[in-house]
């Protein structure tokens, strides 16, 4: 891995719902994965990314109104595969409504935020 991936990327802005959701997606993400992937050493190495992403969200208070978080290059690409995950999850699983077809919105906003950060920045 190139020292290139280990920069920070500009700060993701995540609102009070952005953070709670984005806290939930990726704990039921490591949940699940855990339980249905065989372990090999690249799930581990993603479960470990992700669990200290989501423990520095967790250090961020719910209350916050907005914050905005350091993400490296490696991060994103975990959090866009979680996150395209849970999107694919979500449309199997959850009988089409608006309340359901919002969510993915909102999901897939956040997912395209991300990758305009690694865009402007490779």
């Amino acid at each position: 891995m190139s020292n290139r991936n280990l920069d920070y990327l500009p700060a993701l802005p995540l609102g009070y719902n952005d953070l709670a959701s984005l806290r939930s997606i990726i704990r039921a993400s490591i949940t699940y994965t855990r339980r249905v992937s065989h372990i090999t050493r690249e799930r581990d190495e993603q479960m470990h990314l992700l669990e200290n992403l989501y423990l520095r969200l967790t250090t961020i208070p719910l209350s916050t109104v907005e914050i905005h978080v350091l993400l490296n290059v490696v991060e994103i690409y975990a959090l866009n595969s979680t996150l395209l995950g849970f999107m694919s999850f979500v449309r199997k699983k959850v009988t089409p409504s608006p309340e359901r077809d919002e969510t993915l919105r909102d999901v897939e906003r956040l997912r395209k935020a991300l990758l305009k950060m690694l865009s402007a920045n490779l």
